[in-house]
């Protein structure tokens, strides 16, 4: 990687991260979950468990998407301050390490931006699918095999990259 490419590479994620902020809206959440301190700190609010189990993991789901943009966005602002201070002291120790570094905080920001994109009222719920081969004979039945095993090895593929996240 090159001074140019890592450049591009933070105009990109600079993007991604401004298009994430668009979406989840920090002031918003942070505004719901002043709402959420205070209902919470009322007396009453605790007599009914099931509705204050709710608001509880709503509110862990703000702090923890909260804390996450907060964490990748300071990570971006730092790799970008650090490129430009190494880029104008031509500081090629200081530029290797932001570029082994790149790969991790792009995979970071993707991971946010899925978690983002994903975090609507049913995206937590299962799905199920059905296949099912139209007319064409055996060609139709094979492709219809080919698309479910497709499916099958993409859920296995997110199975495990979700138990690592």
């Amino acid at each position: 990687m090159d001074s140019y490419q890592y450049g591009e590479l933070l105009k990109s994620l600079q993007e991604k991260m401004q298009n994430i902020k668009d979406i989840i809206n920090p002031s918003k959440l942070q505004e719901r979950n002043k709402e959420i301190i205070a209902m919470q700190n009322d007396p009453s609010f605790w007599e009914d468990s099931d509705t204050a189990a709710k608001i509880g993991q709503e509110k862990t789901k703000i702090e923890k998407m909260l804390a996450h943009f907060e964490s990748l966005h300071q990570s971006l602002l730092d790799s970008q301050e650090l490129f430009e201070i190494a880029k104008n002291e031509d500081d090629e120790e200081t530029m290797q390490m932001i570029f082994d570094e790149a790969p991790q905080l792009l995979n970071s920001i993707k991971k946010l931006e899925v978690q983002v994109m994903l975090s609507g009222k049913h995206d937590d719920s299962n799905a199920i699918i059905s296949i099912h081969p139209g007319a064409g004979g055996t060609e139709s039945q094979d492709w219809a095999d080919m698309l479910f095993r497709m499916y099958l090895r993409w859920s296995k593929q997110v199975r495990k990259r979700g138990s690592k996240m």
